[in-house]
């Protein structure tokens, strides 16, 4: 990774090289442009985002893909650089993933107005595939079950999670990337560090627990705004792992298990997000490292 970090930086050339190519592979024509605009800025960052763009935008000239689906991809490169720029300039993870979640959201809605009639088509595609499925299934396994409806919330509130969960572990990769080159070390002692605000992570699960409990059905939408305490707990497993000098099977195993058991590992890392938030977790951790040395 290191040597594709080297070879982004060396200039625009090879910069935007990569970012055409790394369509091909998750996350890097993203974390691409968040490397370049963190060191150089948003200009640049939007020459690189051109490229990047580019085979979605030639698919969609050619007839070969939908509206929602370029405007999804090159809307994702965008945030990239308002993602960067935030980061550059604040310093807080807090407001970046709180900037990402809400030009994720804003795309969401507006693809509902300006997209309208084509979500209504992906809807109807989508609700016949359950339907298939649902007819292939005997009586005797499912016996009154109704088929699930995919909804225009839930679609919409897929988009948003996309969208956000693809900005934020970009820009990841991207402070991780360029820590390698101008800060070893520095990437993993700011990452250890992410703390919500009291106010931010109990805004959070106030608008986490409002939506499930909505008439339609907003899971995803729910999902996307328990990110920021999502990364909180995930923050802090890491800074308990290295505070108590654990092994890294620890993070391997929550990673694995997040993968795995979604929901469950999710909700407790949620809830140590929470708690952390509340009752500065990190405080007691650092004061028993100080003990144990």
């Amino acid at each position: 990774m290191r040597a594709l970090a080297e070879f982004i930086m060396r200039g625009r050339a090879q910069a935007c090289f990569v970012a055409l190519m790394g369509t091909f592979f998750p996350f890097v024509s993203p974390a691409t442009i968040g490397l370049v605009t963190l060191r150089k800025g948003s200009t640049e960052g939007l020459v690189i985002l051109l490229w990047a763009a580019l085979p979605s935008l030639a698919s969609y000239y050619f007839g070969q893909g939908g509206g929602l689906l370029t405007l999804v991809s090159v809307v994702s490169l965008l945030m990239m650089v308002v993602s960067a720029n935030v980061l550059r300039l604040t310093s807080s993870w807090q407001m970046t993933i709180l900037a990402s979640m809400l030009v994720a959201i804003a795309v969401a809605l507006g693809s509902a107005a300006l997209l309208s009639a084509e979500i209504d088509v992906l809807l109807e595609k989508i609700s016949g595939m359950f339907a298939e499925i649902a007819a292939g299934q005997t009586g005797e396994q499912n016996p009154g079950k109704e088929p699930v409806v995919p909804t225009r919330p839930l679609i919409l509130g897929l988009v948003a999670l996309m969208l956000s969960v693809s900005a934020i572990v970009s820009l990841l990769v991207s402070r991780w990337w360029q820590a390698m080159l101008y800060n070893p070390g520095g990437f993993g002692e700011e990452f250890r560090n992410l703390r919500l605000d009291i106010r931010v992570a109990g805004g959070s699960l106030l608008a986490f627990t409002l939506l499930l409990y909505l008439p339609g059905d907003f899971r995803f939408w729910a999902e996307t705004m328990a990110l920021p305490l999502l990364i909180s707990g995930v923050s802090l497993v890491h800074f308990g792992v290295k505070a108590l000098s654990q092994g890294r099977q620890w993070l391997v195993f929550m990673y694995v298990g997040l993968v795995v058991s979604g929901p469950l590992i999710g909700g407790l890392l949620v809830g140590l997000g929470i708690a952390d938030s509340i009752l500065n977790l990190r405080l007691r951790l650092a004061a028993r490292e100080d003990r144990d040395q």
